[in-house]
């Protein structure tokens, strides 16, 4: 095991497109940061996106085989079965929403050994015909989440998970080679959660009509890392 793996470590997997400022917050809070490459074999927007490329099940991070290799360097993780490429549904293979004890996904779609370690947790299985799950669905802690997509709303709720249901298409950027995408970023990528903290890549008062964001995040009694004036970025989410 290397000096990287020791147990005291703490570690995060980020897009490596994330702004300098957002990296060094992250360092500060005593993360060592591993940085998702960009891959050829999806479209630009989410050719580092970490919920395209790996997804975490309790302790146990699986990644997709292209990028087993380089991240297995640095920390322990599984390689998953299904690699992804850019037609839609081969990209969502690992973009499963997990939330508490629950696995939110396009079920037909998810990566065997992923299926295999839900199912061998006693995670509980429920089907979306979205398969971005973890992309559009923001998940605060184990039993609530924000979301954008209705369908997806009404899913949640009937599974008893506290939702805050956005009624507006908030301002999330997605980033292009050398700009903004003219495509819309998803609000699961743009926000995660570290310990008892929730990062908002950018400004939440950019995204956040009437502080319902602000206010769902609060009464659960965590606090809100955001980065004044800068436009709030999809990244894929961190691990």
């Amino acid at each position: 095991m290397t000096e990287r793996k020791k147990m005291n470590q703490k570690y995060l997997i980020i897009d490596e497109r994330m702004r300098n400022i957002e990296k060094q917050k992250l360092e500060k809070m005593g993360y060592y940061l591993i940085e998702i490459k960009k891959n050829p074999n999806v479209y630009e927007e989410i050719s580092s996106h970490v919920d395209i490329f790996a997804c975490k099940i309790g302790d146990k991070i699986i990644v997709e085989p292209s990028m087993y290799e380089d991240i297995s360097k640095k920390i322990n993780v599984e390689k998953g079965n299904a690699c992804v490429s850019s037609k839609y549904p081969e990209d969502i293979k690992y973009n499963v929403c997990i939330i508490g004890k629950k696995a939110i996904h396009r079920l037909d779609c998810t990566d065997s050994k992923i299926k295999e370690e839900l199912i061998k947790n006693g995670y509980e299985l429920i089907n979306t015909k979205q398969g971005y799950t973890n992309c559009s669905i923001a998940v605060i802690d184990d039993n609530s989440a924000i979301v954008t997509d209705k369908e997806i709303y009404k899913i949640l709720k009937s599974h008893d998970i506290n939702t805050l249901f956005l009624d507006y298409e908030p301002d999330i950027k997605l980033l292009n080679k050398d700009s903004y995408s003219s495509k819309k970023g998803f609000i699961g990528g743009a926000i995660a959660r570290i310990e008892d903290n929730i990062i908002i890549f950018g400004d939440l008062r950019k995204i956040d009509v009437d502080d319902k964001i602000r206010n769902f995040i609060l009464q659960k009694n965590l606090n809100i890392i955001e980065f004044e004036n800068l436009d709030v970025i999809d990244y894929g989410g961190i691990i």
